[in-house]
């Protein structure tokens, strides 16, 4: 017989006590991660850091307590373990309600304090954190249905996990080779006011870019720019590559020799650009805007501009679902919403995407006229136009319908891959449509930039495709008016081109309607909110729900559940066929 060793015996009363507590906190965090979604169905976006707070230690109470159960603890110590966590929070909030403490500092002392009082806490009751009496004892029978339904959650989970990472990771993945095309040279004419407007090669939102683009190109009445820190294509969403006319050294140069200056820049959403390129955008914005430049952030490129610290003390705004880390991130902001842009002197800031149109028709009534601007709506069918003034927007917040989003992207049953046709001539507003509704908003499929070679817009951008041929779509989309009326043909394959623009109309309107006759209405519904664009007007008819997509993780859980019985079955067979020893 093996000796017995009493220094080990000591020890055993500290090693449980300390897996204890690791268990409680592991507990905790679960509860945090698997509530706080819930939570996100009836709050606010922003409730507020003392709602924040209170949430958060109530999903961490929850999930702790339920584990101490499970260990079968007294009501008593859950109780106590409870008011622990509690408490440093609730402390800490009252200075913070009489603004003696930050937010952020009520967060990270809150936690600090919390882990301290659980510790107390436990060695107040240390003897019962020490005990035998506690260790875990699972019914086997109960443990064969635990396993069955993990495995029926985690094949769902799965495949929305694979589907939904590699849909966001598509939105603006660069593109594997090199190009030489070269822009279309413009002539600048000093007499006319100019505007650059900015791209980051890790990506922009196409939408923000083009719509503002369109309006103020279309006028003729404007240089109009696109612009980056260095040479190379600029990834839009969905995989639309663009050519930018100009480098910041290359627009210095321009204006120059023309004796000219940079009237206006406008800042469209941008992925994060390396440290290097992230530097020079904030140092090249500061020098915009202390030579009087007017710089215009356009839906989550408030967060460029705030970070250029070029918005400190002013009043902005940006798309309502940005506001709220917005406000965490720069509370020196004063952030609004429910306003389609905010005017505020040399700076101005639009609401989410599509009020970037708004955003270009205030900078033709600021640098040119409101007679200009009033034409350029009327030219881009932009029927939201409010001469003059800001016009409001529904001040909107996540509902439980929202969650098609979530279905979209994790189930999406419909075409994975859409081709768009690359067609010289195309309106920049047209071909931003196609690839931010489907992808970005929609979530229903990726999308492919198909043509023969380089392609002009309407209005002079460069455009480079990702593929010549539309083999492997599961659609061909070929947006424009003008494509649709030469009924320009596809690039072989076998899937029949479908026309986007047929009519005179706003070109987001059939698009909406598309995705709504394709899919469903409520996806419809959902990418007009987040486009910030109002379709009451729209006649919107398909399914309601997308019933197909909804039935995969249902079909899922099945399957994982019986695969799950089955293997378990199975062991139980071979174990009862085995034969026994002596």
């Amino acid at each position: 017989m093996a000796a017995h060793d009493p220094q080990q015996t000591r020890h055993r009363p500290v090693v449980r006590f300390i897996w204890h507590y690791v268990e409680m906190v592991i507990a905790m965090f679960a509860g945090m991660l698997l509530l706080d979604p819930l939570w996100g169905l009836f709050l606010p976006p922003n409730p507020g850091t003392d709602v924040e707070v209170l949430v958060m230690a109530a999903d961490m109470v929850i999930g702790m307590s339920i584990w101490m159960r499970v260990r079968h603890h007294g009501w008593a110590a859950v109780a106590e373990m409870g008011l622990a966590m509690f408490a440093p929070f609730l402390i800490l909030l009252v200075p913070y309600w009489f603004g003696v403490l930050a937010g952020d500092v009520v967060m990270s002392a809150g936690h600090v304090l919390m882990f301290v009082f659980m510790a107390l806490a436990m060695l107040r009751r240390r003897e019962e954190y020490t005990r035998h009496t506690h260790r875990l004892t699972i019914n086997p029978k109960w443990a064969k249905r635990a396993v069955v339904l993990l495995v029926a959650l985690l094949v769902p989970g799965a495949v929305a996990a694979v589907n939904t990472i590699g849909k966001f990771a598509d939105l603006y993945e660069r593109r594997p080779d090199t190009v030489s095309v070269k822009p279309v040279p413009r002539p600048h004419d000093p007499a006319k006011p100019t505007v650059a407007l900015l791209t980051s090669s890790e990506g922009t939102n196409v939408a923000d870019l083009l719509g503002p683009y369109e309006v103020l190109a279309g006028t003729g009445r404007v240089n109009t720019y696109i612009v980056a820190a260095g040479p190379g294509t600029a990834p839009l969403t969905g995989g639309l590559d663009l050519v930018p006319d100009l480098t910041f050294d290359q627009l210095a140069g321009v204006l120059a020799d023309h004796d000219d200056s940079l009237d206006a820049v406008m800042i469209p959403a941008l992925q994060d650009p390396p440290q290097a390129e992230h530097a020079a955008i904030n140092d090249w914005l500061r020098r915009q805007s202390a030579s009087g430049t007017l710089t215009v952030s356009v839906c989550r490129g408030a967060r460029a501009f705030a970070e250029s610290g070029l918005l400190d003390g002013r009043t902005a705004t940006s798309h309502w679902l940005r506001l709220a880390g917005l406000r965490a991130d720069f509370p020196q902001v004063k952030w609004v919403a429910g306003t389609r842009y905010v005017d505020d002197g040399n700076v101005i800031s639009t609401a989410g995407v599509l009020s970037g149109v708004d955003g270009a028709l205030r900078i033709l009534e600021r640098l040119v006229d409101a007679d200009t601007a009033r034409a350029a709506a009327d030219r881009v069918h932009w029927r939201y136009y409010s001469p003059g003034t800001a016009g409001g927007i529904p001040t909107s917040t996540l509902e439980p319908l929202d969650a098609v989003v979530g279905v979209n992207s994790a189930y999406q049953t419909g075409p994975s891959t859409i081709g768009v046709r690359l067609v010289e001539g195309v309106g920049e507003l047209e071909l931003a449509s196609a690839f931010i509704s489907y992808t970005e908003h929609a979530m229903v499929a990726r999308t492919v930039a198909i043509g023969e070679g380089a392609v002009r817009s309407r209005h002079g951008l460069t455009f480079v495709p990702r593929a010549a041929t539309a083999a492997g779509v599961g659609r061909l989309l070929v947006p424009g008016l003008d494509a649709a009326r030469r009924q320009v043909a596809g690039t072989g394959g076998e899937v029949r081109p479908e026309y986007l623009h047929t009519t005179e109309e706003f070109a987001f309107d059939p698009v909406v309607r598309d995705i709504a006759r394709t899919y469903d209405v409520r996806t419809a519904l959902w990418t007009a909110k987040t486009l910030e664009y109002p379709v009451l007007d729209l006649d919107l008819r398909g399914s309601a729900w997308p019933w197909a997509a909804t039935a995969v993780p249902l079909v899922l859980a099945l399957l994982g559940a019986a695969a799950a019985v089955g293997v378990i079955a199975l062991v139980r067979r071979l174990r009862t066929r085995a034969p026994s020893t002596a």
